[in-house]
């Protein structure tokens, strides 16, 4: 039990982990006729073509929700590789939803083996995130949504990030959360 408490607060805060084998992405068809999985995030990251896949093996997901009295906190971190977790380029969105309404958003792009600084973040930068669909069941959550702006850099825990420094960003979202359970 207090393992499953521990990693739902890690995953309030910055999911910071997986351990994420298979992708939950619907499978497409590409151009050569073989089987792919569709990224459930994908958009442009400084002018360059990006995508980014939820990944789950069990009740493990990369994208999870708790709720928190009439808050629904959304954890959501996208993988760069769809079979493996990666923390390196992963793109980690925290959602808080109240009666369906979109109340706070924190936008992270990692770009070291984990997500702490350095890093770019939407705090303190020019990001707009929107929701266009919110659906709640009893253990799941599909949110999909846009977010545009600039990340902002961040060297150093603590310190606030560089007004100087940023990357554009300008992506959609369309992912399934899992209900964390206590």
């Amino acid at each position: 039990m207090w393992e499953k408490i521990g990693i739902a607060l890690m995953g309030f805060w910055l999911p910071i982990n997986g351990f994420a084998t298979e992708p939950m992405g619907q499978s497409t068809l590409d151009q050569g006729g073989s089987e792919r999985v569709a990224p459930e995030i994908a958009g442009s990251l400084d002018d360059e073509l990006r995508e980014w896949f939820i990944l789950s093996h069990g009740n493990d997901s990369s994208a999870s929700f708790v709720e928190l009295g009439d808050d629904i906190n959304i954890d959501i971190t996208g993988s760069v590789d769809n079979e493996t977790w990666e923390g390196e380029e992963a793109l980690s969105i925290s959602l808080t939803v109240n009666e369906g309404q979109l109340i706070n958003a924190v936008v992270i792009y990692s770009i070291g083996s984990a997500i702490s600084p350095p890093l770019f973040t939407s705090e303190g930068g020019d990001v707009a995130v929107t929701l266009t669909q919110y659906e709640r069941s009893s253990q799941t959550v599909h949110v999909a949504g846009k977010i545009e702006g600039v990340l902002l850099l961040q060297v150093e825990l603590g310190e606030p990030p560089s007004q100087e420094e940023g990357i554009e960003i300008d992506v959609a979202f369309d992912v399934e959360a899992q209900k964390v359970e206590f």
